[in-house]
């Protein structure tokens, strides 16, 4: 097996590797945030998907279940739950996705409070 595929994300199950959804690679800012909101951590949003995201975090960065990815740079926050982890990549599975630059009762407040003072 070559480096790269030995890098690579897990698998998804389908034997062919193919997702539900495409991914696009991309390189956006996020944030990470838990424990109803007392934890945030800055991410890279590597992979994109309505579906899941790939992220890169801090090497000792802790997370659990569930956890809202921010992507600051589009005002979107998704509930989700972490599908695989490995050494500073997750791999991230949604569940629901908020606009932020709308008040929505159903999203936790600190998710647009959060974006909004990254846009300020």
């Amino acid at each position: 097996m070559s480096d790269a595929l030995a890098s690579s994300e897990p698998p998804t199950g389908d034997p062919g590797g193919k997702r539900r959804e495409q991914r696009r690679r991309v390189l956006l800012s996020g944030k990470l945030v838990h424990s109803l909101g007392e934890l945030t951590v800055d991410c890279a949003i590597q992979d994109l998907s309505t579906t899941g995201a790939r992220v890169r975090v801090p090497d000792d960065t802790l997370v659990g279940d569930p956890i809202y990815l921010i992507n600051m740079s589009h005002g979107v926050a998704y509930r989700a739950r972490v599908a695989w982890r490995r050494e500073n990549r997750l791999g991230l599975a949604f569940s629901r996705a908020f606009d932020l630059s709308q008040v929505n009762e159903d999203a936790p407040k600190v998710l647009r409070r959060l974006w909004m003072e990254h846009i300020r």
